[in-house]
Order: structure tokens, then C-alpha cells, then sequence
């Protein structure tokens, strides 16, 4: 009898914490609030915020009320720029005009700007470029670079296409000496190691690609890691001697509509020249 107990308790535990990885989380959107620490960052750069969207996945698995829902959150925190980088909808979409026309609300001072990730390749790059042509806010960034003036610092912003399955390629920078900063949209942050080797004076990198691992555990961490370099690349701020990286849990889910300890994610990046708070043994 006491076993029967303890074994109707353990499969209602289960049944529970499946209705919670598969029902609740996937669509208990957080907003992370990070600041990005820059030796040297130009004084009228100080506060600007850029608000990271990416892995959308829209879809089945990911409601577009979901995507609609992280853009007003972003919209909520007052960016200065919005970056999206890359995986907009799921495999199986015939283009990208529905998860493009959920993003009308977006809107910043310095621009909206996107790149696509290894999905956006699968579903069709030729129809992602073609789409994010016609929307009337969101601009393409991929292999090109502008340039800001924020009250007379040169604010550079580029982007790349997909790591593995498209051609990134960052020769389009402007020299090094006429930026004072400069942002790099890669939907793999696997890019951060390219740009130690071939690229200069990237400052900041925004990427996704991982979703966090989607299931993580306690002791564990993530059961999944896409990324080429797991062991550095997983979630949140990883600074290298030549960059910052900053990796996205992303909106939405890939393959398995589930997430488990690892909530989606809406990120507000901030600049500051502050130092780094020391770290206390």
C-alpha cells in the first residue's frame, strides 16, 4: 500500500512537472537586465540600451502571441537599438510575413536590425532576405555595417550571416580608428572566436542560437549545447580578452516545444565606462 503511494506520488510529481516544462515555461517570458562593461566607452555612449530578440521559432511550438508579448516587454525597457538575430520561425514555415508583421511594434532611436540564424537558412534565405526587404522597420543586416552618431560618438553596428550554414563576412567594417564602439549581430556566438582571427575592434557581440539549452538541471546545467564551443558559449555575458559576448536564451523552442529552468528570454543590454565590480574571494 505504501509503495503504491509512493509510486501514484512520484508519476503526479511527473505528470506536474511535465504541464510545467511543456504548458507553463515555454511561455514565461523574463526580462534580463545586464550591464556591459566597456573600458573606455565614450561618454554620450553611457546607458545605451540595446534590447536583444532572437530564436523566435514562430510557429506551432511558439505562438505568435508569445512574439508579440517579448516585443512589448522590449518596447517596455526604452531601447536606444533593437537587434534580432536570426531563427524567426519554425522549419516548417512557408516564409517569414507572419512572424515579421508580430514585430510592427518595434521601434528605436538608432534602429531595429536583423540577421539570420542557421533556421532562417532552412527555411529559406532567399525568402527571409526577400521579407525583411518589405517590412517597414526591421533593416538586414547581414555582411554589412552602418554607422551612428550619438552626440558625437561613432557607433558602429554590424551584423553577419549564420556561422555554419551561410558566409559571414565582417570586411565591410570601417577601419578601426573611426569607431569608438561597435556591435556585432551573430546568431551563433561561435563568431566571437572568427572575430579574435580575422576581424578588429569588435566591442560587443549579440547572439542566440543555444536557447540556454532549453532543459537545464540542477548540478547539470544544459542537456543540449548547439554551440561549436559549449564549454564557453551557453547563456548570458562571457567576456574573452578580444570581446564581450553576450548569448541570448532566446523566445521560443526548437524541436521539442519544452523548457525547464530556463525561461525565454528578453535581454536589455546597457553600456557603461564603468568599471567592473571587484570580485570578492
Amino acid at each position: 500500500m505504501r509503495i503504491g503511494k509512493m509510486i501514484g506520488g512520484a508519476a503526479a510529481m511527473g505528470a506536474a512537472l511535465g504541464a510545467y516544462a511543456f504548458l507553463v515555461e515555454p511561455r514565461w517570458l523574463q526580462v534580463t537586465r545586464t550591464k556591459i562593461h566597456a573600458r573606455g566607452l565614450h561618454p554620450s555612449l553611457e546607458g545605451f540600451r540595446i534590447a536583444l530578440l532572437t530564436d523566435m521559432h514562430a510557429g506551432a511550438g511558439t505562438p505568435l502571441s508569445v512574439v508579440r508579448r517579448a516585443c512589448r516587454l522590449a518596447m517596455a525597457e526604452r531601447p536606444d537599438l533593437i537587434a534580432l538575430t536570426g531563427d524567426f520561425a519554425a522549419d516548417d514555415a512557408p516564409g517569414f510575413r507572419r512572424v515579421l508583421g508580430a514585430l510592427e511594434c518595434l521601434r528605436a532611436p538608432h534602429g531595429v536590425y536583423a540577421v539570420p540564424g542557421n533556421h532562417d537558412h532552412i527555411v529559406g534565405i532567399e525568402t527571409w532576405h526577400h521579407d525583411v526587404a518589405e517590412h517597414p522597420v526591421v533593416q538586414d543586416l547581414t555582411n554589412r555595417a552602418v554607422m551612428h552618431d550619438v552626440a558625437g560618438a561613432r557607433l558602429c553596428v554590424a551584423g553577419v550571416d549564420d556561422f555554419s550554414m551561410g558566409s559571414p563576412d565582417l570586411s565591410v567594417l570601417p577601419p578601426p580608428e573611426e569607431r569608438d564602439f561597435t556591435l556585432l549581430l551573430a546568431h551563433d556566438p561561435g563568431q566571437a572566436e572568427r572575430a579574435r582571427r580575422e576581424y578588429d575592434a569588435v566591442d560587443l557581440i549579440v547572439s542566440g542560437h543555444t536557447h540556454g539549452g532549453q532543459v537545464r538541471l540542477p548540478f547539470v546545467g544544459a542537456l543540449r549545447n548547439p554551440a561549436e564551443r559549449e564549454d564557453l558559449y551557453d547563456e548570458g555575458l562571457r567576456r574573452r580578452p578580444w570581446t564581450q559576448v553576450y548569448t541570448s536564451r532566446g523566445v521560443g523552442t526548437v524541436h521539442l516545444p519544452v523548457r525547464f529552468l530556463c525561461r525565454p528570454e528578453v535581454a536589455v543590454l546597457s553600456l557603461t565606462g564603468e568599471p567592473r565590480p571587484a570580485r570578492h574571494s
